[in-house]
């Protein structure tokens, strides 16, 4: 389990209220207890998380470049002697149906990140009927290697790539022409996480939505991305409409780089976050009716 799922989760705890959410995934066994105990402190079910007898070494890293770009899966052997980085540890322990408590079986929604395609694929197939939006993440080559990406991306409701995933998905692609190969591969709904320029939409018709980020003072951009594919399912999961519900992704998003760690999204004030939603709203339907509308083909 990494910053995938902590992130994710806060974004959906941020609409959906404390208690509603949980994360599933594995841990190593030196985590840290006190990062556990703020998840539940928050509300965040922990029930779904394992303890491995494995430990890992140190935390992983994330390189920003001054251009924006980010460098993945950094490890330092500064930081400790044992065998297996987390990155390692990580794919070395995938997420599959029967890692999901019995009670959680009926649930409405769920965010797969970062995961192996095959366990992705499993879970996808137990859950039919439920919410579910991908984030390809660290494991966005595998997808694209995978035979079966096809019924992957079928089986799921949305797919939400950033511009570097989405390019290793459809290699030498414009964000446009990407999302609408993704689409022909079978994704209903898919999207692309653009950093400071926010996200652009792809609807099933083809009709394209950019929504923009949120401008607030940014510490640290890690989990931006993280954040808002949670408020996204949190807004399908609530009924709206995909535009919405990435409008509501961006608010989610937008309290997370107000900080490092997840802190600032998980204490945001409701009224600030409908305030946010409600400009970034009337923001988004004024560019869209001054624009033409874009389609991609």
């Amino acid at each position: 389990m990494g910053g995938n799922a902590v992130y994710s989760a806060a974004g959906l705890r941020l609409w959906l209220g404390a208690g509603q959410v949980g994360i599933v995934g594995h841990i190593p066994v030196n985590y840290p207890d006190d990062l556990l105990c703020q998840l539940q402190n928050a509300g965040i079910l922990t029930d779904g998380i394992h303890r491995s007898g494995v430990s890992v070494r140190g935390p992983e890293w994330f390189y920003y470049a001054p251009d924006g770009s980010r460098r993945d899966e950094i490890s330092s052997p500064a930081d400790g002697d044992a065998e297996m980085d987390f990155p390692a540890f990580r794919r070395a322990h995938p997420v599959r149906p029967d890692d999901i408590p019995v009670v959680w079986r009926d649930i409405r929604g769920i965010h797969l990140t970062g995961n192996d395609p095959v366990a992705t694929r499993d879970l996808a197939a137990t859950f039919r009927g439920a919410s579910i939006t991908l984030d390809p993440g660290a494991r966005a080559a595998d997808l694209a290697a995978y035979p079966d990406q096809p019924k992957v991306l079928a089986a799921v409701t949305a797919v939400i790539p950033s511009l570097k995933e989405l390019q290793l998905l459809v290699p030498d692609q414009a964000p446009q022409a990407g999302l609408f190969h993704l689409h022909q591969r079978g994704a209903p709904l898919a999207l692309v996480k653009r950093g400071s320029e926010g996200v652009l939409l792809r609807h099933p018709d083809g009709l394209l939505t950019e929504i923009p980020a949120i401008p607030v003072s940014a510490l640290d951009p890690t989990g931006a991305g993280d954040s808002f594919c949670g408020g996204f399912l949190a807004g399908l999961l609530l009924g709206r409409d995909p535009v919405t519900a990435a409008c509501m992704g961006t608010v989610a998003a937008s309290f997370a780089v107000e900080n490092f760690g997840p802190s600032s999204l998980l204490a945001a004030p409701r009224e600030q976050r409908d305030d946010r939603l409600a400009n970034l709203m009337a923001l988004v339907g004024r560019h869209s009716s001054s624009q033409t509308k874009m389609r991609s083909s």
